[in-house]
């Protein structure tokens, strides 16, 4: 099972291109299942809606941010949802309103796919978020195989990482030998040669927890990375799509 996390940049700098754009991208690492972040809502739709009919995913979700409503969080599948949710449909200080989830049913196993978008502006507001994320996740929510994902805003040496390592969630980059990846890269990303960064980071991550033994993580990479035909590239982040395996 091929899970992939992308933030696709809601900012109108050739908007109709990066759409081409993404598009392509996602046609091309034809993911089972790609959590998407800063999706653009309009009055009839999203542009989440307008990726899977481009691309051909028969299953869309698309939450829309209660107290922004112009964007909010998405999944595309190729398998069909047992459920969705948000985590503002939780009694949650909408300084909390940074998560969305599905389930399904892949490999004999019920999955669990919760994507995040963490505040970029404060780090004790990532960290309440977190925390938040969290508890919500323990409430009667734990699947076999649960997956975490999405833009956390923060780098691997970040409290934010730490405290959820300590909580059982492991990096899928963990798995493999190969280097992690930056998926902010403030030298060849064309939109980040003003940024604030100092230095390429990798803010976009994948994370599993599971008791179950019978999965394993066979190969991560970034996508996104390069220009496309339509001469841009997608987004000011980069993709990450990790393959699972289920015996």
């Amino acid at each position: 099972m091929r899970i992939a996390t992308y933030n696709i940049w809601n900012h109108d700098t050739s908007w109709q291109k990066r759409i081409d754009a993404i598009c392509q991208e996602v046609k091309r690492i034809d993911a089972d299942l790609i959590a998407l972040q800063e999706v653009r809502s309009y009055e009839k739709g999203s542009v989440a809606h307008d990726i899977a009919k481009a691309t051909g995913y028969p299953y869309c979700v698309f939450h829309p941010y209660p107290d922004s409503p112009d964007e909010g969080l998405a999944f595309l599948s190729k398998v069909p949802f047992s459920s969705v949710e948000a985590i503002w449909e939780e009694d949650v200080e909408e300084s909390n309103f940074c998560a969305t989830r599905v389930t399904l049913t892949f490999g004999g196993q019920e999955w669990g796919i919760t994507n995040v978008h963490l505040n970029w502006r404060s780090v004790s507001i990532r960290e309440r978020q977190m925390a938040t994320v969290r508890s919500w996740l323990h409430k009667g929510r734990q699947k076999s195989v649960e997956v975490l994902c999405g833009d956390f805003n923060d780098h691997p040496q970040s409290i934010i990482y730490h405290d959820i390592s300590d909580a059982g969630w492991r990096d899928v980059t963990t798995f493999v030998a190969e280097e992690p990846r930056a998926t902010l890269d403030v030298k060849h990303n064309p939109y980040l040669q003003s940024s604030h960064l100092e230095q390429s980071e990798r803010y976009d991550w994948i994370l599993i927890r599971s008791e179950w033994k019978d999965v394993e993580v066979q190969h991560i990479d970034v996508f996104g990375d390069m220009r496309t035909s339509r001469d841009v590239v997608p987004s000011d982040h980069y993709g990450v799509m990790v393959d699972f395996t289920v015996k």
